[in-house]
């Protein structure tokens, strides 16, 4: 163990024994890879009666999502993280915590980049349409039942224009 992960470690004994030195916590031992980290953060989330948003907002994890183990991934860091991020956020949301309105509000925010990272019974007619137009590479993640039924007649209209 190295100096420094040993000042990290010593720092979260300390906020352990002492939680109200959570909000003094240097910016450089906000390690979202480190398992202790995470034993700590969720510590004093109990302890200290924090509210999530408060505690995520504190450490930045909203904006950190890609970085954080899926393991560590709430569905309340993930709805946080949506709202201030729609445009790029549902490719880091685990599939349990998407839901039809999730996945419409990122959709909504960005259906070029969005579209291929909602669950197939998620996906309309409509949202399909949409979503080849904004982006034709996005053809090959439309649902099969879409694909054959309706796409043909959307790519023959949008050939012409």
């Amino acid at each position: 163990m190295n100096k420094d992960e040993e000042k990290k470690l010593k720092w979260y004994k300390e906020i352990y024994n002492k939680p109200t030195l959570w909000y003094k916590l240097p910016s450089e031992y906000i390690d979202y890879q480190d398992q202790n980290f995470w034993k700590v953060f969720n510590f004093i989330v109990e302890r200290l009666h924090i509210k999530l948003e408060e505690a995520y907002e504190q450490i930045d994890a909203v904006n950190n999502l890609s970085q954080i183990p899926l393991e560590y991934r709430t569905k309340e860091l993930c709805l946080l993280t949506l709202v201030s991020y729609p445009t790029t956020t549902l490719k880091y949301i685990p599939n349990e915590f998407k839901t039809e309105e999730i996945c419409q509000i990122a959709f909504l925010a960005n259906p070029k980049s969005n579209f291929k990272y909602i669950p197939d019974k998620f996906k309309t007619e409509e949202m399909c349409a949409e979503a080849v137009s904004a982006n034709p590479k996005n053809y090959k993640f439309i649902p099969e039942i879409y694909r054959k039924k309706y796409m043909p007649k959307y790519l023959k209209t949008t050939q012409h224009k």
